[in-house]
């Protein structure tokens, strides 16, 4: 047995002295000196970076990475940090130094010689999205699955118009302009564009008109809400297979494959579909990427540093509805996030080397922060609302006051200096969508002490008071939305999520006709129910939300064949006294209740559909 001789402390020590001297006779460069001691040339920024090899296309053109303009920066990468490593064909990756070769011989003229990214690569590798042995498609195959040149342009602006400010991840100059080189030479897009205009396409689809001549064009079938389906779900695949061709889940992505994994996840989202799994993968690639660390710490411009920021705000935004959902309220990657919130400013105010300030009023990105900050609320409320415990009286009013707060400050940005009437028709829907969100909260927050007195108070509380005030606003809303011509264009997202709001509140409103102090108002909230679901009716062909709301406040609404929920329960307190069950206590109102439990309206997926039915089977026989 051979005996090996483990060398010192000392010894150690003395063999890295060594190794430092031989580099800096050498190189000429310091190495950073052991245990805290660092040394002037230590601590100097790195060389500078090229543009072309750490960024995507930019608005000029698709011209290749190595004909970019070299850029300096006024803040270089400081040493604890990492690099952005790229290859010819555009794919991304972060490194940070401390797993680097460049780590050690960084600012040296040794480092050019270290491995790159592109030595890396694996260019035999042909797997598609991950699990599959399905080979990727070639080029020319995707650009098959495109509609014509005609239907894609329209498309493509029926996304700008209605979807894109909605949910503002991409740079619109930069893309129009990439489009534009698409068109010229469609061969000569990255499939991470591709992706990118395959998701976009997938969403302008579901705003189309069922009479539209595109949806006629571009699908056979004689259900236009069926055939929108089809065309949305086979646009979504066609991204999903440009980023397989990519080998984005296989570490080969950039900026663009991210803003269309982020882009496909919010038009999943309103489709209903599941994106949990898609939404870590994409946390993931974001990470590789470093959009988690603010993009002013590399050297980029600022059309590429906003791109970043927004993809991290969306996919930040994202992950806390999912988070939410999911019963996690409080995700803690949020809080090791040091990323600003992109800029407040249209999209034309963007250079390469400055952010104009912009003027007073709403712009394209103001309706996307407050979306983000509302969603925080959200988290807020849940964790407030959520717990075992009742949660008091001043943490019910705090959380009050900043949804109030919240509405104030929307009214300031948008209509400061001008009326509502005069605002531009997709600012007008913003602005409806963020009150119509409002008095979603308001609910969330006031319904544990909402549902727990369905009868018997002789005055309303406060929590009720706020509900009924804020299903009646949130029902006005969704008529608003629903039948104003100007904004068809955004009846996706009325279908969607707003019924599913509006469906909310109708759930109150119902609550509200059991409750004997509120029988002044009875035929009131039964003629609002009654048009609410006439509404849900006429949308449930496109709305997967309203044909299922409609059948439970078809129930609801109807009224008793023979006597109240009122008189029923009178008449139980009754038979009470004589050794019977109150019926308070009983299983259809214990159903009753649960089915009012602010979890359930998180969203769509939360709603116990099914248990609906058994409500309405027990309450059935009680009105028998």
């Amino acid at each position: 047995m051979t005996n090996t001789t483990t060398p010192s402390n000392g010894e150690l020590l003395s063999r890295i002295s060594n190794l430092e001297q031989l580099l800096r006779k050498q190189t000429g460069a310091e190495v950073p000196g052991r245990t805290g001691e660092y040394s002037l040339a230590s601590m100097m920024p790195s060389p500078p970076v090229e543009i072309g090899q750490i960024s995507q296309l930019s608005p000029e053109s698709f011209i290749s990475e190595n004909s970019h303009q070299t850029y300096s920066s006024d803040y270089q990468m400081p040493l604890s940090g990492g690099v952005l490593a790229s290859t010819s064909s555009g794919n991304v990756r972060y490194e940070p130094r401390s797993s680097q070769w460049t780590s050690v011989l960084a600012n040296t003229n040794l480092s050019i010689e270290t491995p790159s990214l592109e030595d890396q690569e694996d260019s035999n590798m042909t797997s598609g999205f991950p699990f599959t042995h399905t080979s990727a498609l070639s080029t020319d195959e995707l650009l098959t699955l495109l509609p014509p040149t005609q239907q894609c342009d329209y498309l493509k602006n029926q996304y700008f118009t209605v979807f894109s400010p909605l949910f503002h991840i991409l740079h619109d100059p930069t893309f129009h302009s990439n489009y534009a080189q698409f068109v010229e030479n469609p061969r000569s897009v990255p499939t991470s564009w591709l992706a990118i205009l395959f998701v976009l396409l997938s969403l302008a689809v579901t705003g189309l008109e069922d009479d539209d001549p595109v949806l006629r064009d571009l699908a056979r079938g004689a259900d236009p809400c069926s055939n929108i389906r089809v065309l949305s779900r086979r646009y979504r695949e066609a991204a999903m297979k440009c980023l397989a061709k990519q080998g984005v889940f296989w570490g080969k992505h950039n900026v663009q494959s991210l803003q269309a994994l982020i882009i496909l996840i919010y038009a999943m989202g309103h489709s209903q579909d599941h994106t949990w799994v898609l939404l870590g993968m994409t946390y993931n690639v974001a990470i590789a990427l470093a959009c988690h660390i603010d993009p002013s710490t590399f050297n980029l411009d600022l059309i590429q540093c906003e791109e970043r920021r927004r993809c991290w705000a969306g996919l930040m935004m994202l992950y806390t509805i999912q988070s939410t959902i999911m019963g996690n309220p409080d995700p803690t990657f949020r809080t090791s996030s040091s990323v600003k919130l992109p800029a407040n400013v249209n999209d034309q105010d963007i250079s390469l080397t400055a952010i104009q300030e912009a003027l007073a009023g709403p712009t394209q990105m103001s309706y996307l922060l407050f979306k983000f900050s509302l969603y925080d609320l959200t988290s807020q409320i849940c964790r407030e609302t959520f717990t075992s415990s009742e949660p008091s009286h001043s943490a019910i009013q705090n959380l009050d006051q900043q949804i109030c707060l919240a509405q104030e400050s929307w009214d300031s940005r948008y209509i400061a200096d001008s009326t509502f009437e005069t605002l531009p028709t997709h600012h007008a829907v913003h602005l409806h969508i963020l009150q119509a969100y409002a008095h979603q909260l308001f609910l969330l927050l006031h319904r544990p002490f909402f549902a727990r007195s369905i009868i018997g108070l002789e005055i309303p509380n406060e929590s009720q008071i706020r509900c009924i005030a804020s299903a009646e606003a949130l029902l006005d809303i969704h008529r608003i939305l629903s039948t104003t011509p100007e904004f068809r264009p955004f009846m996706w997202y009325t279908n969607g999520l707003g019924s599913f709001h509006a469906f909310h509140a109708a759930a109150v409103l119902a609550v509200a006709l059991l409750m004997p102090i509120y029988r002044p108002q009875y035929r009131k909230f039964r003629g609002v129910l009654e048009e609410t679901l006439g509404r849900f009716e006429k949308m449930a062909g496109r709305s997967k939300i309203c044909e299922k709301a409609s059948r439970i406040l078809r129930f609801l609404a109807a009224p008793s064949p023979n006597r109240s929920l009122n008189s029923v329960a009178q008449s139980r307190r009754e038979e009470n006294s004589s050794g019977r069950e109150d019926w308070l206590e009983t299983d259809q109102l214990r159903l009753f209740t649960e089915r009012l439990e602010p979890q359930q309206w998180l969203g769509p997926s939360n709603i116990a559909w099914t248990e609906w039915d058994n409500l309405m089977t027990h309450m059935n026989g009680i009105r028998a």
